[in-house]
């Protein structure tokens, strides 16, 4: 019977006739009350896995995922279909956070998206201890890994649902794992039994290219006049999103950049643009397309080579999403190479990693056995030159902070407004009438604020003053200047949160242990990138064996490597190069020995 109305579920509000792949098993699974972990490519319809059996099962279905944006655009795609979903973001008060779970409870809601730092509150664990909740989904869980490729100390905390929810199955989603991150996710989500279904990571209609070229610029062009459809060119930095976005638009290509420095409504802009193919190509760095359901992605191009498989099979699985023939280029030159290889021999020095832990809270003021749980929004490059280093190195060391679990960073975040008292009421005394006022109904909305940033509510706070919101920041910072309070206005960039108070300098280290397999982690995911590099084996094969498939070897019969002819066609190539392409063009084109080539030319 659950498998019947899984099924209607599915026709009445996707209108799909079928389940894909392993979707239909994992559903079952879960109906039946057992925990589940399910391993699907990116693309594989992972969210379906845990919406069809949200609407089937009785109760909220709580879904814990890393990215705002990510949730936004799930909670909007179950709204468009009808079907109420609740998003936790922004600053809760215990009665607004009471109203939050009223309404889940009362207002017919299916699905309620948190992020894993809200976990860390007691009054939200004890709402989640008595809501009605029918199952908890975990998406990207091999975030919980700290061996994973995108480890994040907030999903640490997850583990506490298994405990405040023991008879609620559970389901952790991610598009691959190695076999370390496999085990890591039963143990550290206390769901030791759970089945594990694991899809293969191949999709047969996905070609990939893994291209050598002096020249990335020129066969950039010659690819993109040849790709039909919308595109994502993915770049490692800021930088490089909006030269070569300048680049592409100025010889008449339709392109813009994306990245974490855009203001929201920037990004928000640019997102819809490429969703209504106004726009055609994005470059943008690594986040962008997470969570985005857009089918007719036909190809992606990586102007910059990944640093991990993990990495480069995630946006590489975000093109063919509609079933249709997609292509992934891939391409590299010596000096991507040697940046690879000096990722290996330049590794951060653990000592002035906690350093800038030292520098970072002194230079926000936080004092020892305090900042828990609290955000503070920074510019990595204008922090890095202060600091007198690289930006690679500043975010070596953050990183390697996160790793311990010290702190939680996020490139691209909105931080709200927050003020903290740094003053009593006894010295508001002093002030002018309405200056006093205004200090005490602050301090009756927000009076946790003695103590430590809160967020507020700016447009509130400033109806509540009579002034609009311009008029009340300017307030705000009048006392500051007097020395009342801190202000912390909105921003949006990066931003790192303290996962526990700041430790006395003596407690602040690093394990033996923990140093040396954080280290061999990180060696052993950039040899595996510069062996894909350098292996003339099929790609899906290479992929295969380093996420733990190794019972399917076949070659795919797609890649380049499967269709590298050795020897070119004479004729072919002397046609060629008398229209005017290169040895590097016809290489590029032909897939061949530049050996073979090199007799022709």
């Amino acid at each position: 019977m659950s498998k019947k109305k899984a099924l209607d579920v599915l026709k009445t509000y996707w209108g799909y006739p079928g389940f894909r792949g392993l979707q239909e098993d994992i559903i079952a699974h879960l109906l039946s009350g057992h925990d589940t972990i399910g391993l699907l490519p990116t693309g594989g319809g992972k969210s379906i896995c845990y919406q069809v059996p949200g609407l089937v099962l009785p109760g909220v279905t709580l879904v814990i995922s890393p990215l705002v944006a990510l949730m936004s655009d799930q909670q909007k795609g179950l709204e468009d279909r009808g079907i109420k979903s609740y998003h936790f973001k922004g600053s809760y008060t215990p009665r607004k956070l009471d109203e939050a779970f009223r309404n889940i409870r009362f207002g017919a809601y299916k699905f309620a998206f948190v992020a894993p730092e809200r976990l860390n509150s007691e009054l939200f664990q004890e709402y989640i201890k008595h809501a009605d909740i029918g199952l908890i989904a975990i998406d990207e869980a091999h975030c919980i890994s700290q061996w994973g490729f995108d480890f994040r100390p907030s999903y640490l905390n997850v583990h506490i649902l298994r405990t405040l929810k023991p008879d609620v199955p559970v389901l952790a989603l991610t598009a691959s794992a190695t076999p370390r991150v496999k085990k890591d996710l039963a143990e550290a989500l206390l769901i030791p039994d759970a089945k594990v279904f694991e899809d293969s990571i191949r999709r047969n209609n996905l070609h990939l290219h893994i291209k050598f070229t002096p020249n990335k610029e020129r066969q950039l062009f010659r690819l993109l006049s040849r790709l039909k459809g919308t595109g994502i060119i993915y770049a490692k930095t800021r930088r490089s999103c909006e030269s070569l976005a300048d680049l592409l638009k100025n010889n008449s290509h339709s392109a813009d950049y994306y990245h974490a420095g855009l203001l929201p409504d920037e990004k928000e802009q640019r997102q819809k643009d490429w969703l209504s193919n106004d726009l055609r190509i994005i470059v943008s760095t690594t986040a962008f397309g997470m969570g985005i359901d857009k089918s007719d992605v036909n190809w992606v191009v990586h102007w910059d080579v990944p640093d991990t498989l993990e990495g480069y099979y995630q946006e590489v699985g975000r093109v063919g999403r509609g079933g249709q023939e997609a292509s992934a280029y891939l391409l590299f030159h010596q000096q991507d190479v040697a940046r690879l290889q000096k990722g290996i021999t330049d590794l951060p020095n653990p000592m002035h990693a906690l350093e800038f832990y030292n520098r970072f809270c002194s230079r926000f003021q936080i004092a020892v056995g305090t900042g828990e749980d609290t955000s503070y929004p920074f510019s990595i490059v204008a922090m890095a030159n202060d600091f007198k280093m690289s930006v690679p190195v500043a975010l070596s060391y953050i990183k390697l902070l996160q790793h311990r679990g010290y702190w939680q960073f996020q490139e691209s975040s909105q931080i709200w407004p927050a003020l903290e008292f740094t003053s009593k009421p006894l010295a508001w005394e002093k002030l002018e009438r309405q200056d006093g006022e205004m200090l005490i109904q602050l301090l009756r909305l927000y009076p946790h604020a003695i103590h430590q940033p809160a967020r507020i509510h700016l447009k509130k706070c400033a109806a509540m003053a009579m002034l609009t919101p311009e008029q009340f920041e300017r307030r705000l910072s009048y006392f500051e200047e007097k020395g009342l309070l801190k202000y912390l206005p909105e921003t949006s960039g990066s931003s790192i949160t303290l996962m526990d108070p700041r430790p006395h300098k003596k407690h602040l280290h690093f394990p033996k242990s923990f140093l040396d397999s954080w280290l061999h982690s990180k060696v052993e995911r950039a040899q595996a990138m510069l062996s894909l590099l350098k292996s003339e084996e099929c790609i899906f094969i290479e992929l295969s064996r380093y996420f733990g498939q190794d019972s399917n070897l076949q070659a795919c019969g797609k890649c380049n490597r499967c269709l590298h002819d050795h020897y070119p066609d004479e004729h072919k190539v002397k046609q060629l190069l008398s229209k005017g392409d290169t040895i590097d063009d016809i290489w590029f084109d032909l897939n061949c020995s530049v050996d073979e080539l090199r007799k022709f030319g």
